[in-house]
């Protein structure tokens, strides 16, 4: 009887286990797959997007896979792009940096991109105008993507 509870648990774990590895995997390559829900925009360029309320995130991504060094990817945000999103009304959206206070970075690469969050913004439901720029020379096919 010992047994049988004793096997019925170890079950009961693994399955416990292998739902939770399932759940946090689903998580990360969904907010893979919705980093442009709602479009992208060229940079230098201009869009305007109309968003229900909720996250708004910004990201950018150049056309080539970084290489890495060690735990970390070769990669950001350069610092030269402005990205601005602004209010049917004109008024500027304050954007969150990725990590503690905006000092963090959020990257990620894959078959042909490299992707760094510039930043999120919780928003009402609205239309909104998101301009990038300067021209980035030495990027490949710089964009900004909008999702969720």
């Amino acid at each position: 009887m010992l047994r049988i509870v004793t096997t019925a648990l170890i079950v009961i774990g693994v399955i416990a286990f292998l739902a939770v590895d399932a759940y946090v995997l689903a998580r990360v390559f969904r907010s893979r797959g919705s980093a442009d829900d709602y479009g992208s925009i060229p940079v230098p360029g201009e869009t305007t997007v109309t968003v229900p309320a909720g996250k708004l995130k910004l990201g950018y991504q150049e056309s080539y896979k970084a290489s890495s060094s060690g735990d970390s990817i070769d990669f950001g945000t350069p610092s030269a792009l402005d990205v601005k999103v602004t209010s049917a009304a004109g008024e500027p959206v304050e954007l969150k940096g990725p990590g503690f206070r905006g000092m963090g970075s959020s990257l990620s690469t894959g078959s042909g991109w490299s992707r760094a969050l510039i930043g999120t913004a919780e928003l009402p439901a609205g239309t909104y105008t998101i301009t990038a720029g300067p021209e980035l020379p030495d990027a490949v096919e710089p964009q900004v993507l909008i999702g969720k």
